[in-house]
């Protein structure tokens, strides 16, 4: 029989060694590395400078950067079932659906993501909780403020650059751009609210559009260097080019709104668990307030104040036009085929 301090060492070696087997297990249960996917140019400077700081100082886990477009990152991980390249994928409101409906999306919830708790349900409930947008922005109008008048009206900006009143001076979304299918149906909402209308439209003005835009840093490009004096853009993306010295730039969303752009952020099935803290550092009010401060647009965590000068930049909720993602989803490939075969 062993004596009572023999057991009590013995068991103090046990509980250690367990402890250290579990500890071992965790280190190495976690991940060298997670994949996240940004937008190029400011998006992906926002997502190194806001949010990844947070995830590798909560983890210790590094992070990869995959930039380019929503389209192509959901590509990827449906060519790789089970063992995808990525870990947190950003896509657009309509990917983001089919990739929820093609069971590619682990569903989240406050326990895994505490700050959820704090975004309305508008930002994620109607994915399911299979993603959430960190932020929102409108599409609008940039314009030479030295050559060009704020067009007051969708309606009256596409039937002035059809008329050519702004020359060949134009540069607007691709019908195949991740949000170009949305833009056609507002398009449509402009007139009888028919796509064969909107495409006779794009038809219209396409003798005065030196560029059908495929990505926000081609057409940014365009605009910049001149090639350009009016330019369909994203209202964040905007004033944050013109806050860098460029005030002949101005910026409007003409009535009766623009169309909403939010980025759902979502945990590819079968990622790491600590994929998780990335998307809860997306929606924190230190990474919403750092990405606003970056890219201009509004967070949508509710517990997040701004300055003033900021809140002046945000497109009022009233003004964001959100289509009927659910209805036009089966309608994404016809709009894109037509498009290829028509505009091309």
């Amino acid at each position: 029989m062993k004596k009572p301090c023999c057991a009590l060492a013995a068991l103090s070696i046990a509980v250690a060694l367990g402890a250290s087997v579990a500890t071992a297990g965790a280190d190495e249960a976690k991940p060298d590395k997670i994949v996240v996917t940004a937008y190029g140019g400011l998006w992906a400077e926002s997502v190194k400078k806001n949010y990844i700081p947070c995830f590798e100082k909560k983890t210790g886990v590094k992070v990869e950067v995959m930039t380019g477009e929503s389209s192509d990152w959901l590509a990827k991980v449906k060519a790789n079932p089970g063992h995808s390249p990525i870990d947190v994928i950003a896509l657009s409101e309509l990917d983001s659906l089919r990739a929820a409906r093609e069971g590619l999306l682990e569903q989240m919830s406050v326990d895994k993501v505490p700050n959820l708790a704090s975004i309305p349900d508008e930002f994620h409930k109607p994915w399911d909780d299979y993603g959430v947008s960190g932020n929102y922005g409108a599409l609008g109008v940039m314009y030479n403020g030295k050559t060009v008048e704020a067009p007051q009206s969708w309606k009256q900006l596409i039937d002035d650059i059809a008329a050519g009143k702004y020359g060949r001076k134009v540069a607007w979304p691709s019908g195949t751009y991740t949000w170009g299918p949305s833009q056609i149906w507002w398009v449509a909402q402009q007139y009888d609210g028919s796509i064969d209308t909107a495409f006779e439209k794009m038809k219209a003005i396409s003798p005065y559009v030196v560029k059908f835009w495929s990505t926000p840093v081609e057409a940014l490009n365009l605009f910049a260097t001149g090639e350009v004096n009016v330019l369909v853009y994203w209202d964040g993306r905007a004033f944050s080019f013109i806050n860098k010295g460029n005030d002949w730039a101005k910026f409007t969303v003409p009535e009766p709104g623009g169309v909403v752009s939010l980025v759902m952020q979502s945990v590819v099935r079968g990622a790491n668990p600590v994929a998780w803290e990335y998307i809860n550092c997306v929606l924190s009010p230190e990474g919403q307030i750092g990405n606003s401060e970056t890219m201009r647009y509004p967070g949508t965590n509710k517990t997040v104040s701004y300055p003033d000068d900021l809140r002046a930049e945000f497109t009022p909720l009233d003004k964001i036009k959100v289509p009927p993602y659910h209805e036009i989803i089966d309608r994404i490939p016809e709009i894109i085929e037509r498009w290829n075969k028509e505009m091309q």
